[in-house]
């Protein structure tokens, strides 16, 4: 196994145990055109339209056994573990996808790129699918009927309340803070398609005998969503920190949510549900399942768009290592809890354990075994990390394993001498099947529109790699100049192609070294934190906005529900204890990082002065709309075409490792 040694000269930093992050031949416009020709395709191809019709039937099967369940059952609240555990199945996959994707853009790993915005889908599409899910007949009994055991087993509730009471706060909360995550990833990436449209139309516009329309309404769909985005230096600074910043919220998000939860499940009466290791075992195992499904896929889309290029086998090692992990830390929570259980348990405890080695439990206890502790063991060897079927396979189990495991905490909750449940209760009934298969197919159809609408893999990060580790396709693709004698229009503004971000840094430190009045702004298909030091422009940080937001946010929620509290203190014991303060906390502190996350997004775009109606940087020919593809500089002219020739002069006059460009454009007035 190679080591890090700069000496060892077979030693390759772009590889890792052989495997490169990125393929040699991947470039930025190559990338570009990758992922925009799968978005903009003028038809899917007959895979995608197969997968969606399959998902478009279990939606209508699920459907239909609704509307015979709902006619049956009218007025009439399901109790069920395998309902309740679907909910928290979905849950438990967009928690542990947001805390991925969160983690891995928080630690700048660079392998991140091809797979956090699968992780980032996943987990706002698993947030969606349980929001749905709860809204059904088939949902949460504690959002039915309060005298259900989900709420307690004595007359009043118990001290931090039922966990169902503030459930809908923390999914609603879940949905934002992974739509804003989303979202502001893919910000960058809908100018490219924007530009992508608009070019593909102009093209065709150009072709003999090209009489189809240009596609107007998705060129506006793009030019909507990506609200004027023209990836100047100081936008691109700002996504950075924006960024950031909302996966560090996102990060807290599902600490308090899975954390919050299985506090709460701790101080109720139900037994089972006591364990101190509890909060970590639920943490881990939302993580092991949205790493799973988030494995999974990616492995599936790399093989259904020839993706091989951009998600390698070293994306596909590192995934395996991180199921291999979280398989192995959730081994030793249930290893932990089973000796415990056995070494001081009470016999009711001791009786559990019992059923679950032969007994009504043992067939969720060796799902457990069989999917989610088992499989992972597979990847201790190095063959099985690089098989993209096996990691498909395992990924799947592990999430089947996760469904178990929910399983078994509500049965053992739920079936408890105090309130007596009937058979069919926890028993898997085919309505409930079938609606677990509709909530995939739900899952499905999302992913399968996304798919088709939108970049898959994140073009501006991986265009970062390419950059990194291909920069040597810069040089080959030098653009010639254009209209270098052209003097005798006023001028307007110079523009200015650069084969680096370095080389753009050092031209803006060169001509803002000799007059500061000059009005420069910088251009780039990736961030460019050197060219944003060297430009120096005023900025406030985003972190602060969303810190004083996020306070405001959640101490006004909080008064919100103590006033409430105050109102309600008269109706009961019950009552009040429901409305004492320690029951708002945990709510109060989800509001307030989604109330940052919201401040974030409005600050980014309001310092970004977008929307835009005009959101092109550049007029002249030969530069694109944002720039995707090429470093960029531009220098408003306000004296005159003195002014301009002197500034044209000025660049031409850059050493070849100082800054000089590779073509300069003259935009008339």
């Amino acid at each position: 196994m190679p080591h890090d040694d700069p000496a060892n000269p077979t030693h390759d930093p772009k590889k890792l145990y052989g495997e490169r992050i990125i393929a040699a031949g991947e470039t930025v416009e190559g990338i570009g055109r990758t992922m925009t020709g799968i978005v903009l395709a003028p038809s899917a191809p007959p895979r995608w339209w197969i997968a969606f019709a399959g998902a478009a039937g279990l939606i209508g099967l699920f459907a239909v056994s609704l509307v015979h369940l709902g006619a049956g059952q009218a007025g009439t609240p399901v109790v069920s573990a395998l309902a309740i555990a679907s909910y928290d199945w979905w849950v438990g996959i967009a928690h542990g996808s947001l805390l991925v994707a969160a983690v891995l853009l928080l630690a700048g790993v660079e392998w991140r790129c091809a797979v956090i915005r699968i992780a980032e889908t996943v987990a706002l599409l698993g947030a969606i699918v349980a929001g749905f899910y709860a809204l059904l007949p088939l949902g949460r009994p504690g959002w039915l009927d309060p005298a259900l055991p989900w709420r307690g087993t004595v007359g009043v509730l118990p001290p931090f309340g039922s966990p169902a009471a503030w459930d809908a706060t923390g999914l609603a909360c879940c949905v934002v803070v992974c739509a804003g995550l989303w979202y502001v990833g893919l910000l960058p990436d809908l100018a490219t398609l924007r530009d992508g449209v608009v070019e593909a139309a102009r093209n065709r516009a150009g072709e003999p005998g090209a009489g189809r329309a240009p596609p107007r309404l998705r060129a506006r769909f793009y030019s909507l969503v990506a609200v004027g985005w023209r990836g100047s230096a100081v936008q691109w600074q700002r996504w950075v920190e924006a960024y950031r910043a909302v996966a560090l919220l996102g990060a807290l998000l599902v600490i308090v949510l899975q954390g919050g939860a299985s506090v709460e499940l701790v101080g109720s009466a139900p037994p089972g549900r006591h364990d101190t290791l509890l909060p970590v075992t639920f943490l881990v195992g939302a993580v092991l399942s949205g790493v799973g499904v988030t494995a999974a896929l990616v492995v599936a889309i790399r093989a259904a768009y020839g993706l091989g290029g951009l998600i390698t086998r070293r994306h596909l090692d590192v995934l395996a290592r991180m199921i291999l992990v979280l398989g192995l830390a959730s081994l030793y929570c249930h290893v932990t809890a089973l000796l415990s259980t056995l070494l001081y348990g009470d016999a009711f405890a001791r009786e559990i354990a019992a059923r679950g080695f032969e007994g009504d439990l043992a067939w969720i206890y060796w799902t457990i075994v069989a999917c989610g502790l088992l499989p992972v063991q597979v990847f201790w060897l190095p063959r099985a990390r690089r098989s993209g079927l096996l990691i498909a396979v395992v990924g799947a189990l592990v999430a089947i394993g996760a469904y178990a495991d929910h399983v078994m905490v509500l049965v053992v909750s739920l079936q408890n001498e105090s309130v007596p449940l009937p058979a069919e209760a926890n028993a898997p009934g085919l309505g409930h099947v079938v609606t677990f298969a509709g909530s995939i197919g739900l899952f499905l159809a999302l992913l399968l529109l996304v798919l088709r609408s939108l970049p898959i893999v994140s073009i501006a990060q991986t265009r970062q790699l390419a950059i990194a580790h291909n920069a040597s396709e810069a040089a080959e693709t030098a653009m010639p100049l254009i209209d270098p004698d052209r003097t005798d229009v006023p001028i307007r503004r110079i523009g200015a192609a650069f084969a680096s971000e370095k080389a753009l840094a050092a031209a803006v430190n060169a001509l803002l070294g000799r007059d500061r009045t000059l009005r420069l702004d910088a251009f780039g298909p990736v961030p460019m934190p050197s060219v944003f030091e060297a430009l120096r422009p005023s900025e406030h940080p985003i972190r602060r906005t969303a810190l004083v937001s996020a306070l405001a946010g959640g101490f006004g929620f909080l008064a919100l529900c103590l006033a409430a509290a105050l109102w309600l203190s008269p109706l009961g014991t019950s009552a009040r204890l429901q409305a004492s303060w320690p029951f708002f906390v945990l709510p109060s502190i989800a509001v307030a990082l989604t109330t940052g996350t919201l401040a974030i997004l409005v600050t980014l775009l309001v310092r970004s002065r977008l929307p835009q109606r005009s959101p092109p940087p550049f007029d002249g020919p030969g530069f694109p709309r944002s720039g995707p593809n090429r470093f960029r500089l531009t220098a408003e002219i306000r004296d005159g075409t003195d002014d301009a020739e002197r500034v044209a002069q000025r660049l031409a006059s850059l050493r070849g490792d100082g800054g000089r460009p590779l073509a300069i454009d003259r935009v008339p007035r």
